[in-house]
C-alpha cells in the first residue's frame, strides 16, 4: 500500500514538472506579444484642427510631431495660426508608440486649395470589339445637265416696200428768145459820143464804116 502511494506521489510531481517546464517556455512568447500589444497606439484624426491643438494631442499620446508649410513650404512660428490639411500615417492608424507623425499644414490666410491625394485610376476592361467591314459605296452615276432645246428659228417676214413713184421733174420753164436789138444807126461819131458809145467796136449795134475812117474796127476813136 505504501508503495503504490508513493509511486503515485513521484507521478503527479513528474506531470507537475512536465506542466511548469511547459509553461515557462511558452512565457516569454506571451510576454512578448503582450508587451507589442501595449506599445501599439492608435493615431487620432487631427486634419482640420489648428497645428498648436493637434500638436498637443498627438504629444499626449507619446507621439512626435514634423509639421510642414503644403503650399509655399513658410517657416511655421504661431502654431495656432496653421491649420492641418494632411496626417502620415493617417488617423485611425495603430502604430508603434512614440512613432513621428508628419502633418501637413498651411496658413488660414493662405486661399490655396488644400491638395488632395489623386486616386489610382482603376482601368476597366476594355471590351472586344469585332471590326465592322467597310462600307461599299455604289459608283455615282454622274448624270450629264439637261439643256433645253433651242427655240425654233423664225426668219422674218420681208416688209412690202411701196414703190416709189419716180420724181417729177419738171420742165424748165420756155425762155423766150431775145428780141433782137432795134437797128441803131449813128449818121456821124458826134451822134455816137451824144449816145455815149464812142469808141464803138465793130461788133456792136450802130458801127458803121464811115465811122471807122482808118478801118482799124475801131469808130470814132479819134
Amino acid at each position: 500500500m505504501k508503495k503504490t502511494l508513493a509511486l503515485v506521489v513521484l507521478t503527479g510531481l513528474m506531470l507537475t514538472g512536465c506542466a511548469t517546464k511547459q509553461a515557462s517556455s511558452q512565457t516569454p512568447a506571451t510576454a512578448v506579444a503582450s508587451a507589442v500589444a501595449e506599445q501599439t497606439v492608435e493615431v487620432p484624426d487631427v486634419v482640420g484642427l489648428t497645428l498648436d491643438k493637434a500638436t498637443d494631442q498627438l504629444k499626449d499620446l507619446g507621439f512626435k510631431v514634423e509639421a510642414k508649410d503644403v503650399n509655399d513650404d513658410k517657416s511655421i512660428i504661431v502654431k495656432k495660426n496653421w491649420q492641418v490639411v494632411s496626417e502620415d500615417p493617417a488617423g485611425k492608424t495603430k502604430v508603434a508608440e512614440g512613432s513621428t507623425i508628419k502633418l501637413g499644414v498651411k496658413h488660414l490666410t493662405d486661399e490655396t486649395a488644400t491638395p488632395t491625394p489623386t486616386p489610382t485610376p482603376t482601368q476597366a476592361p476594355v471590351p472586344f470589339v469585332a471590326p465592322v467591314a467597310p462600307e461599299v459605296q455604289a459608283p455615282s452615276v454622274v448624270v450629264a445637265p439637261v439643256v433645253p432645246p433651242a427655240p425654233p428659228v423664225v426668219e422674218a417676214q420681208p416688209v412690202p416696200v411701196a414703190p416709189v413713184a419716180p420724181p417729177v421733174v419738171e420742165a424748165p420753164p420756155v425762155m423766150a428768145p431775145p428780141a433782137p436789138p432795134a437797128a441803131v444807126y449813128y449818121p456821124n461819131c458826134a451822134a455816137v459820143r451824144a449816145a455815149g458809145a464812142a469808141p464803138i467796136h465793130i461788133s456792136q449795134p450802130g458801127y458803121g464804116k464811115h465811122l471807122d475812117r482808118d478801118g482799124d474796127g475801131w469808130g470814132c476813136d479819134k
